[in-house]
């Protein structure tokens, strides 16, 4: 069913500042929390076929976590009803299991363990080895003592170094698996889990990926201001040094902490930043033509989902399923 006007002009006009706000205005509104009734009036059904909201208190009390930190993903105070069913719709699919900024999992048929993030996948995945700022794995092996002086103590730099034949193979987009190990055990694999396609790949609430996102994270470290112990710890160890040598040096530890042991202001801050640098995909139109329009117009869900996964099957799926949730509320 098309959106209506009535529907989404009352959606772009109802206001939020912090997650209390969302939870008592779906108790007020449906008589349930959110995740209680999206789980029984959307969950499993037409465009959100095989997709739940884990439920628990525990996932509750993620939930407000979540979107008490609105000015940090928005960069602003307050948003509408528009754009937390978008987000929410983005978050359902990406972590609706436990609201948790989990790191991507690697591996599939064909392509295991560490094979699965360096190769191109036609219709499945870009290589994270090459494209989109990532310094590919060979460079960073053979040609950047700074990676190498952070690294080379991990399991298998020896084995890598032993073959310095291989580093054209280690810039291309599939992984030489017949000379290498693929396991992500870093008792055996340490050092080139430490290269970009490995390390920069999925994080948070909205899998960030690639090099450059992760240096504007870096930036905001460098600059924060808050109060949190372990950013705070990060920040006295960075902040002299250059964002892109940061990205170099650091360690899937680092990041793995970062995005899961701060309380959710890294993942939070981490899709204020990719927003910004992505055309502003989270302000949506009022104009109902425009935000269902099945195209990447800014405004438009399509575009939002576009601007995430990268995908038009994607933004395709994401668009229908933020407009089955509005339908269902059918808020005016």
């Amino acid at each position: 069913m098309p959106l209506t006007g009535p529907v989404v002009q009352a959606a772009n006009a109802l206001h939020f500042h912090s997650g209390s706000e969302i939870v008592s205005f779906f108790q007020a509104a449906t008589g349930a929390h959110f995740i209680d009734w999206f789980n029984a009036n959307c969950a499993r059904k037409q465009a959100w076929a095989g997709k739940a909201i884990g439920s628990g208190q525990d996932v509750k009390s993620r939930f407000q976590q979540i979107w008490d930190n609105i000015p940090a993903i928005f960069d602003s105070g307050a948003i509408n009803l528009l754009q937390f069913v978008g987000l929410m719709s983005i978050l359902v699919n990406e972590v609706g299991a436990q609201l948790m900024p989990v790191t991507e999992l690697c591996g599939s048929a064909g392509c295991p363990g560490l094979a699965y993030p360096f190769n191109d996948i036609p219709g499945v995945k870009r290589s994270y080895n090459l494209g989109q700022g990532n310094k590919p794995a060979g460079e960073l092996f053979f040609d950047d003592q700074h990676f190498w002086e952070a690294h080379n103590h991990l399991a298998g730099s020896d084995l890598v170094r032993a073959a310095p034949n291989a580093k054209e193979l280690w810039n291309g987009a599939v992984y030489p698996q017949n000379l290498f190990p693929t396991s992500l055990d870093p008792v055996q694999t340490g050092f080139i889990q430490q290269a970009d396609f490995f390390k920069f790949r999925g994080r948070g609430f909205i899998q960030v990926t690639w090099r450059a996102n992760y240096s504007r994270i870096v930036a905001f470290v460098q600059n924060y201001t808050g109060t949190n112990t372990l950013i705070l710890q990060y920040r006295t160890a960075w902040e002299t040094l250059d964002p892109d040598l940061v990205c170099t040096i650091t360690s899937n530890h680092d990041w793995d902490a970062l995005f899961q042991q701060t309380d959710f202001v890294i993942a939070s801050r981490a899709i204020g930043l990719h927003n910004r640098a992505s055309g502003n995909y989270l302000q949506l139109s009022s104009d109902p033509e425009l935000l269902t329009a099945p195209s990447p117009a800014p405004g438009s869900f399509y575009n939002m989902g576009r601007r995430i996964n990268g995908g038009n099957a994607y933004a395709t799926l994401f668009s229908q399923r933020a407009e089955q949730v509005l339908n269902v509320l059918n808020y005016k």
